[in-house]
């Protein structure tokens, strides 16, 4: 696709022809087959792997895996975690005895995630999202553990954004601004899929306020990669399937957000976080976990179910409450505890507070044109940026004691990082870098 095509089509168009047509080798490799049977073939290979596995070997794997969360200790702390330290922890959480407001809760969820199957709103998904605002916009704790949901530990956390609605709905549910650019630290690719309501939208969300009284309601599907998890390194690809509501409750301007998770996702990667407050990861491209013992486990997100609720107030802030469960490990145990969920919560407010609150923030306008404008790179252009980006972070980063290993420092060596990165990520990269460097101050010098 050429420059004059990224001009006049979308965004979103665009990134998912990147992602059909490269692969993590090499932007001008071989292109990758189409998603449908990209995704049966991948899980095929998985359950072939999986059935290759003696039970001696899964018995002394699991063996090994119950010593690590015995005894390996637990990195992250409140100020950094992912929500996937679960192969790296110490401690468990028992089962919660639901109380009024987890059941009130849980019931809630379960019927909107039904609801995102569902062509037409109805009274009980009004109901329920009512519910849910009412929860967020009370004095109740700020922490919640919930009851189970198909055998995934769930949390909730309220915090406040010192924000009105209107900015978060530009930027953050804007389908030209990508997640990746509003969640630095959680999110490292992010698109809409062709057919989601939000990207034919005449009006913006962040234009339709006062929200109507009767609920906006969108659906659509979303791919997503996260970050490496603080503790285990593991990165994860996979798709959702999204709901997103817009109207008033009691007088005030409230968006939902309901997010599940589309089947297994991709096994987990090698990555590494050089540094969570700078927004700083490298991403090998390996399947593995980074920590040692067991960075050969195959691992993946199983099952993730989520609503995000925010409630705008009269004095122009807006309170956010997320909902979470997750299920992930490996060989189909769960591992993830409801306090490793909470972590997560605590590292997605942290990235977003930091960018959404931040005064150095560029307008929305002008993140959608820098996107557009790396997009519309020829590949030579593109190729010669990151390849000096490459080189940089090889200068930064070539002593840290993880990326000095012998596997990560031969994708280093040379500016050989930029082989390791595809179209998508390639741009992805630049823009993060340019984002760090209106909000941060330059770390990767660009152009």
């Amino acid at each position: 696709m050429g420059s004059a095509t990224l001009a006049i089509g979308g965004y979103h168009d665009y990134v998912q022809a990147v992602r059909v047509n490269n692969t993590i080798e090499s932007p001008t490799s071989a292109p990758h087959i189409p998603d449908p049977l990209k995704n049966t073939a991948m899980k095929y290979s998985i359950h072939k792997r999986r059935a290759a596995y003696s039970p001696i070997t899964l018995f002394l794997a699991a063996s090994l895996l119950l010593v690590c969360l015995v005894l390996i200790p637990l990195r992250a702390t409140a100020e950094q975690g992912s929500g996937f330290e679960a192969i790296s922890v110490n401690k468990a959480s028992a089962e919660v005895e639901p109380d009024a407001t987890g059941q009130a809760i849980l019931q809630a969820v379960q019927t909107l995630m039904t609801a995102i199957d569902q062509p037409q709103s109805s009274s009980t998904t009004s109901e329920a999202m009512g519910v849910l605002a009412g929860i967020a916009d009370s004095d109740g704790p700020a922490e919640i553990d919930l009851p189970s949901l198909d055998g995934a530990k769930g949390v909730a956390l309220r915090e406040r954004v010192d924000s009105p609605l209107a900015r978060i709905l530009e930027y953050a549910y804007n389908p030209e601004v990508p997640a990746y650019l509003v969640l630095p630290s959680v999110v490292r690719l992010s698109q809409w899929y062709p057919g989601s309501d939000i990207l034919s939208l005449e009006t913006p969300l962040f234009k339709q306020l006062p929200a109507p009284a009767q609920p906006l309601i969108l659906r659509g599907r979303e791919y997503e990669e996260i970050t490496p998890d603080v503790s285990s390194g593991g990165y994860y690809s996979y798709d959702l399937d999204r709901m997103l509501a817009l109207f008033q409750h009691e007088g005030r301007n409230v968006l939902v957000s309901v997010a599940r998770q589309d089947g297994e996702s991709g096994v987990g990667k090698k990555g590494v976080v050089l540094d969570d407050n700078k927004w700083n990861y490298f991403y090998s491209g390996q399947d593995g976990l980074t920590q040692g013992a067991i960075g050969w486990m195959d691992t993946y997100m199983y099952a993730s179910w989520s609503v995000s609720v925010f409630v705008e107030k009269p004095d122009g802030t807006t309170t956010n409450m997320v909902f979470k469960w997750l299920r992930a490990g490996w060989a189909g145990m769960n591992v993830v505890q409801g306090s490793h969920i909470l972590e997560g919560c605590k590292r997605f407010a942290r990235a977003f507070r930091s960018v959404i609150e931040s005064d150095l923030l560029p307008a929305a306008a002008e993140l959608s044109a820098k996107t557009r404008e790396l997009l519309a790179l020829s590949e030579n252009e593109l190729d010669l940026r990151i390849k000096r980006y490459a080189r940089q972070i090889e200068s930064l980063w070539k002593d840290h004691p993880v990326l000095s290993r012998r596997t990560f420092a031969k994708i280093l060596a040379g500016g050989g990082y930029a082989k390791a990165l595809n179209r998508e990520q390639r741009v992805s990269a630049l823009l993060l870098e340019y984002l760090k460097a209106q909000l941060l101050g330059p770390t990767i010098r660009q152009g």
